[in-house]
């Protein structure tokens, strides 16, 4: 059965007190953090940071130490027809690189609300097996495949920016090296090369199947000079843009 939201939003706490206790008799919560501070739970204390994400059974108290003003988004929400709850310990997530694509789901589902609800808790589904993937995998190093599908998603979303591997790297809670290393081990390309090929690939797209300006295709997918983007695609397809776009209106 899928979870049933109960309240999911946004909240900013420690304006006027730098610790609170809370204890839900009924309802699991779940809190993806946008501070840094203190979780106490179960007796045991976590650091609590930016990216981090705690899930906590009904019944179980919880104390949060803050440092100044402190947000996070959080959801509670049921579960039905799960049976001793009372045996089930939280669980607290840290700088797995996964968190940031359940925080967006989680995020989308506020959206869906209102419009609908159905929908909101199916997003909330997919976070907690999101989640449930995260700790059957929790003595291994996260998963090089959701590095790759996080640094390329962010590509895809913000091509017309100037992006670089530095960049994407400290989006992806990586360093420089780590993650050439692993888009040479996963995709065998260079960081550079693979930018460029998805920068391209896009560009050839648009220049087949839309009728934009060639210059407007150009800054949309991250190349404002159009002289340095009419050479980068004659070097990768071998024809101009304008080439392209001739001979797909055929």
């Amino acid at each position: 059965m899928p979870p049933s939201i109960i309240q999911l939003t946004r909240a900013v706490h420690g304006r006027q007190v730098d610790s609170e206790t809370f204890r839900l008799p009924d309802h699991w919560a779940l809190h993806f953090y946008e501070y840094s501070g203190q979780l106490d739970c179960a007796g045991t204390s976590y650091a609590i940071h930016p990216g981090s994400c705690s899930l906590v059974p009904p019944g179980c108290p919880v104390t949060f130490h803050y440092e100044g003003l402190s947000e996070h988004l959080y959801c509670h929400f049921l579960l039905p027809k799960l049976s001793n709850v009372n045996s089930l310990s939280p669980e607290f997530l840290s700088n797995d690189v996964r968190l940031p694509q359940l925080k967006n789901l989680l995020t989308d589902a506020i959206k869906l609300r209102r419009s609908s609800p159905q929908r909101a808790c199916l997003r909330l589904w997919e976070v907690l097996l999101g989640i449930r993937d995260i700790l059957d995998n929790a003595d291994s190093h996260p998963r090089h495949e959701y590095i790759v599908e996080t640094a390329t998603q962010i590509v895809m979303q913000e091509m017309g920016h100037p992006l670089t591997i530095h960049d994407l790297a400290r989006r992806c809670q990586l360093s420089h090296n780590q993650l050439t290393r692993i888009i040479k081990q996963q995709i065998g390309e260079t960081p550079v090369i693979w930018l460029r090929r998805i920068r391209t690939d896009r560009a050839k797209e648009f220049l087949k199947f839309s009728d934009l300006p060639i210059k407007v295709i150009a800054a949309e997918v991250g190349y404002p000079d159009l002289q340095y983007f009419n050479k980068t695609i004659r070097q990768r397809f071998g024809q101009s843009p304008t080439s392209i776009r001739k001979f797909a209106n055929r």
